[in-house]
């Protein structure tokens, strides 16, 4: 009769969290195979029954299983002792895998069930083969967060700003410091959006301010505090992504030309976008 010893691992980091399954089946001292598969998130019991599963399916390529004693060690105190009979089996999550393993063990002449300590050097091939393939995959997934963090964003203008504002020195440092009226002009693709706008109404426009510094994160900001400020706490327009928000109130509009009072934008800005004011939502309340 054909003799095969097969050592599995289950590992998994957080319990349930990402996990793997880890098998060697051997002949005698020569090892057939070396075997890691992730799983996905599953819990450390789980990780266990998949080993098993796994090195069951897998030892039928090297011999018949009608004639073929397997004898399965592994360091899951609980796998080996319901797989033996000693634990019955409640979890309503294990009991599929109990029983598939059963079936699968069923095929082959004789399946030994051995408990050892993690400290079997074997055992502990099988612990760095999950942990090595969980690492690899952690290291994966920081790079493509990484990659993801530095892609870059698709921002489409939506219309351009016509202004009597042709040089930043021309320019008010807020909006509501100017009378002087400019022009959206929304582009056509772009024209079913502005249904529901009326002259009179308050809106915000999200302008990118192409001509601002991009690399600049602190400022001296205008008004009374006159101290060296990081950008995220001022409505300086130098920051990483120039995107300014200003309130200004429609004068009149004609087709898709929106003129406007109050817009600091200088002439051939880029609008991204357009938002009503609602004095409910956008009026902070007091919190004592």
């Amino acid at each position: 009769m054909d003799e095969l010893t097969i050592y599995t691992d289950g590992a998994s980091r957080g319990n349930p969290g990402e996990s793997a399954a880890a098998w060697l089946i051997l002949r005698g001292c020569d090892v057939l195979e070396s075997e890691v598969r992730i799983l996905g998130v599953q819990t450390n019991n789980t990780a266990e029954y998949m080993a098993l599963l796994g090195a069951l399916a897998a030892a039928k390529k090297y011999s018949e299983p009608a004639s073929t004693s397997l004898t399965i060690l592994s360091d899951s105190e609980l796998m080996i002792s319901q797989m033996i009979g000693k634990y019955a089996v409640r979890s309503k999550t294990l009991k599929p895998l109990y029983d598939e393993a059963i079936q699968t063990a069923s095929n082959y002449a004789e399946v030994l069930y051995v408990h050892v300590p993690r400290e079997n050097a074997y055992i502990g091939s099988c612990d760095w083969l999950c942990n090595n393939a969980l690492d690899t995959l952690a290291a994966a997934k920081n790079t493509a967060q990484q990659q993801k963090r530095n892609d870059p964003i698709e921002c489409r203008p939506i219309g351009i700003v016509h202004s009597p504002f042709h040089e930043r020195k021309d320019a008010p440092n807020q909006g509501k410091n100017t009378d002087e009226l400019s022009t959206l002009e929304i582009y056509p693709e772009y024209s079913d959006g502005l249904l529901g706008l009326s002259e009179g109404d308050p809106v915000f426009i999200l302008c990118w301010f192409d001509r601002s510094e991009r690399d600049i994160l602190q400022v001296v900001p205008h008004g009374g505090r006159r101290e060296l400020t990081g950008v995220f706490a001022t409505r300086a327009p130098v920051r990483p992504n120039p995107i300014s928000l200003t309130l200004v109130t429609i004068i009149s509009i004609s087709g898709t030309r929106i003129t406007v009072r109050g817009l600091e934008a200088l002439n051939e800005t880029p609008v991204l976008d357009i938002k009503p004011y609602y004095q409910g939502i956008d009026v902070p309340e007091k919190h004592v």
